[in-house]
């Protein structure tokens, strides 16, 4: 009766594991695979949570990176609308047309500067829900953020800013060289226009460095984005491995199962059968 119980049983746990595909469901199918299972589902877990990181700073920089490319054609268009203005035959008026034209360009560049992302300043360093973070008055920018990054863990040693704080964008002098090239253009001082228009090319160049380092962020964070995919991928090739049933191989053992099962029943019930009676 105790092998028809065993026999019996193994049957079950055959057609247990056939119904549900794992092999290894508690600590007692396998102490050794249950163990090493579940220290792959945590590293899976811990690498999901890092991969939803490594996307959300994706859209961030990405985001960055546009708006920062926006305002550095606009500061470009800047410079070559003021570069006319330096011309011999450039009248008064035109000179007083173009300093209002450039003083529609600052705004412009302040309004994209306090742009928001999911509903956060993104140039106002950590400072990302009280008032915009730049404020035009006239031709002064006063910056109202911190100068603060905003980090994201992506992997269990890489901590990655993700924001480029307002102060970054202060320290290149662009708004000194555009209040100072529009000052020239409206008191018609060729001179003071050329030293401000060659001030400007090197506001571009230090605007233009904040960009390129944030514009090789995405890259690299693209390059760790991959390389945690293919681990997770691995993670869940080796859990296979350890976990799941092979159905070919477990409907061959349940067959023979099966055929062990009656042949046990059979056997069982021949001996139930016997009596004193069969022996006299």
């Amino acid at each position: 009766m105790q092998r028809l119980f065993n026999s019996r049983k193994i049957l079950l746990d055959t057609q247990d594991r056939i119904a549900t595909q794992k092999k290894i469901k508690q600590p007692s199918d396998n102490p050794v695979g249950f163990s090493r299972v579940q220290r792959l589902h945590e590293s899976l877990r811990q690498n999901e949570v890092f991969l939803k990181n490594i996307e959300e700073s994706e859209g961030w920089l990405e985001n960055s990176s546009n708006l920062l490319e926006q305002v550095y054609q606009t500061i470009v268009d800047a410079r070559i609308e003021a570069t006319k203005g330096t011309d011999a035959v450039t009248t008064t008026e035109l000179r007083a047309s173009l300093a209002e034209q450039l003083r529609g360009i600052m705004d412009e560049i302040v309004a994209t500067l306090n742009s928001t992302y999911l509903g956060k300043n993104v140039f106002g360093g950590t400072i990302t829900k009280s008032a915009t973070p730049f404020e035009l008055n006239d031709l002064d920018v006063t910056y109202h953020g911190d100068d603060q990054f905003i980090k994201r863990r992506i992997s269990k040693q890489v901590n990655i800013s993700i924001n480029v704080p307002g102060n970054q964008i202060m320290d290149t002098g662009i708004f000194d060289t555009l209040k100072e090239t529009i000052t020239a253009l409206e008191n018609d001082d060729v001179d003071a226009l050329k030293a401000a228009i060659e001030n400007m090319r090197q506001s571009e160049k230090k605007f233009l460095n904040i960009n390129t380092v944030y514009g090789s962020k995405i890259d690299n964070l693209q390059l760790i984005k991959n390389r945690v995919t293919r681990t997770n991928e691995n993670f869940q090739k080796f859990i296979s491995q350890e976990e799941d049933a092979v159905l070919e191989e477990e409907v061959i053992k349940l067959k023979s199962e099966e055929i062990a099962y009656q042949a046990a029943l059979q056997s069982t019930s021949q001996i139930m059968e016997l009596n004193l009676m069969n022996y006299l």
